[in-house]
């Protein structure tokens, strides 16, 4: 069994803030959380495979490089922090692999036994990412409390076994369990190999933009309206689903051309070069109701946020390897 690492934080913490513990602090929607957290408010607990990055943010009271899916360390992570909230963000994500992965029952049993541990070890409060590919796409408009979950793919299978599976177990242990469906994320830090971050490289580099037909319409959210969500089902203690999305639909060709005038970029999208999968959705987009009558609602504008991810993009390829 490998031996979970620790890095502290030097700031002093007070015995009024409330102790959370973030899994996948280091991926995508987990930097964006940790960038929002109020120091004054929580003690934050990361945990990530990776190491500490070289400056943790101000919430960050110690940060954990585990191993979630050694069941050793896992128990040892939940009884060691002793954590009264706890937001599950870690999960398979490569690029592609994802939908059919068998890392995707490797991480149903995890994040499970890790729930266990964590009622174990006194948690109150418990927030999981969820994903858009638990509804059945024929509906095409995702309403939490109507639309049927049908998921299409061993990823939406395994995110769906595991909301009810752990919505069953919190009611049990008195725990109060949220559970926040995400559509499509975008912004600074994406994998490169998305569809946002994949056009913006190949226009900053003067090449050809190969894309599908572009006709879909999708629900495109910053990551940081994505971070403020799950932030505001922490901060209200809130049960229960709810999708974190913008409820706007966006057609993929018009996020490839407000890409093209972005950048400056003066090719010819060409359109249909890349084969659209017989069962992939026309429309997919979430109603948002529900989180914002939490206090919520999205702050960046889809052209704001698409100059911060080309900004983003530019700022990395010009850095020195």
């Amino acid at each position: 069994m490998g031996r979970a690492l620790r890095h502290r934080h030097p700031r002093i913490v007070g015995a009024r803030l409330k102790r959370l513990l973030l899994t996948g602090a280091n991926g995508f929607i987990g930097r964006a959380v940790l960038e929002r957290l109020d120091p004054e408010r929580w003690q934050v607990i990361a945990c990530s495979r990776q190491p500490a990055p070289a400056a943790l943010p101000a919430c960050v009271a110690e940060w954990r490089s585990v191993d979630l899916l050694d069941p050793e360390q896992a128990c040892a992570l939940m009884s060691e922090t002793k954590a009264s909230h706890w937001l599950h963000l870690a999960w398979y994500t490569a690029h592609g692999a994802f939908w059919n992965a068998s890392q995707n029952l490797d991480w149903t049993v995890a994040s499970l036994l890790l729930l266990k541990h964590f009622a174990a070890a006194g948690g109150k409060h418990a927030v999981m990412a969820g994903t858009c590919a638990e509804y059945d796409w024929r509906h095409g408009f995702c309403r939490e409390d109507e639309t049927p979950l049908n998921p299409q793919s061993l990823y939406g299978t395994a995110k769906d076994s595991l909301r009810r599976l752990a919505a069953a177990w919190c009611a049990g242990q008195g725990i109060r369990f949220a559970w926040g469906r995400v559509f499509s994320p975008f912004g600074p830090g994406e994998g490169r190999q998305r569809f946002i971050p994949a056009v913006i490289r190949a226009m900053l580099a003067g090449d050809a933009v190969r894309c599908s037909h572009g006709r879909q319409y999708r629900d495109f959210l910053h990551v940081a309206d994505v971070a403020n969500g799950f932030k505001t089902l922490l901060e209200t203690d809130a049960s229960g689903s709810f999708n974190i999305a913008s409820a706007t639909p966006r057609q993929l060709r018009d996020i490839v051309r407000l890409l093209g005038d972005i950048t400056g970029w003066r090719g010819n999208p060409d359109f249909g070069a890349i084969p659209v999968a017989d069962d992939e959705p026309p429309l997919l987009i979430g109603d948002n109701r529900k989180l914002h009558a939490l206090g919520w609602e999205p702050s960046i504008e889809l052209v704001t946020g698409l100059e911060n991810a080309v900004n983003g993009w530019r700022d990395r390829e010009q850095a020195p390897s």
